[in-house]
């Protein structure tokens, strides 16, 4: 098949053209330049005529590639393959179907009405995004295992990384309370956050944590490598690709996650949904390394079950494959 791959979020288009093209298909990845995309809601419609600009010159690059199907990342980016009259998947992440305004909405709705079929990325968008598609799917990120592969335990030290951005998205506030809790009751245990979300400040005035700035996808399995534990988002009560990667590197992960029955087996997650339960469970990890490196090894073998490249793949082209043919790809098994 000849497809195309239209915006990268969290790596995961990036990581299904190269499952893709593994598997012998065509596939080509299209980036839209999204100008103005971090700017605050407010100033974001005057940025709308550029944007439009932007969609419809990708629109007409999709038309003129003689696609057999796109699948695009970002619900009302599924106006594109509206636009250009291609068969598209429509992947869905998260902040795009979650809480959506009047107008992302009347171009949402369409773009996941139009779509061939849906994913969505983490169980929790199941609930919002099924009152427009009942048949939208759940789809497991999928990981490179061999980039993201376990790593010795560090010798020495008790140091912890918090893998998800310090935002209220992620639940950054009961983050820094677990931060605080373990700076009071163990000084020596050290945390790496990433310099990324409007609580730097704050995360910055403990002497127990270092901020470093995002790194490059490529450098985070040594960044991972350096610590025992892993924190991840405690809001939604599901996790995303930063804390899958991280579990891809055998290390345990504390986060909230709710959604085990999204599948066949649920994931062996620490659950923790505030900061003084975040630092209680990382305290347990750090004082008992035989259950840590139990669990990890446990949280590798899960990844790779259920998120590694190949499986998720697997999925994407069995659903790809279907469209193709005109049979309805719910009906249709990977």
């Amino acid at each position: 098949m000849r497809i195309a791959q239209v915006n990268d979020i969290a790596s995961v288009a990036s990581e299904i053209t190269a499952g893709l093209r593994e598997r012998g298909h065509e596939v080509d990845f299209l980036q839209p330049p999204l100008r103005g995309g971090g700017l605050d809601d407010r100033w974001k419609p005057f940025i709308a005529p550029l944007r439009a600009v932007e969609i419809a010159a990708l629109a007409a690059r999709l038309r003129r590639g003689r696609y057999d199907l796109a699948q695009i990342h970002y619900a009302y980016l599924g106006v594109l393959g509206r636009l250009a009259q291609v068969p598209y998947i429509l992947h869905v992440h998260g902040d795009d179907v979650r809480s959506i305004g009047p107008l992302r909405k009347a171009i949402t709705k369409p773009a996941l009405s139009g779509a061939a079929h849906v994913f969505y990325a983490t169980p929790e968008l199941g609930r919002p995004v099924h009152r427009y598609r009942s048949d939208a799917e759940f789809l497991p990120n999928p990981v490179d295992t061999t980039l993201f592969s376990p790593a010795p335990d560090p010798v020495g030290g008790d140091d912890v990384y918090i893998a998800c951005w310090i935002e209220e998205n992620k639940g950054a506030a009961h983050l820094l309370e677990a931060c605080r809790v373990l700076l009071a009751e163990r000084p020596e245990v050290r945390i790496t956050a990433l310099a990324r979300g409007p609580y730097i400040a704050d995360f910055a005035q403990l002497p127990n944590v270092l901020l470093v700035e995002p790194q490059p996808r490529h450098k985070l399995p040594a960044l991972i490598a350096r610590h025992k534990v892993v924190v991840g988002q405690v809001r939604h009560g599901a996790v995303g690709m930063a804390e899958i990667e991280a579990m891809a590197c055998g290390r345990p992960l504390v986060a909230r996650f709710r959604y085990g029955g999204a599948y066949p087996e649920p994931p062996p997650i620490v659950n923790a949904g505030d900061g003084r339960a975040i630092a209680a469970a990382v305290l347990r990890l750090l004082d008992a390394p035989a259950e840590r490196l139990a669990l990890g090894e446990e949280t590798r073998r899960w990844v790779e079950r259920h998120h590694a490249r190949e499986v998720v793949v697997a999925r994407v082209e069995a659903v790809a494959e279907a469209i193709v043919a005109g049979v309805d790809p719910s009906r249709v098994t990977a």
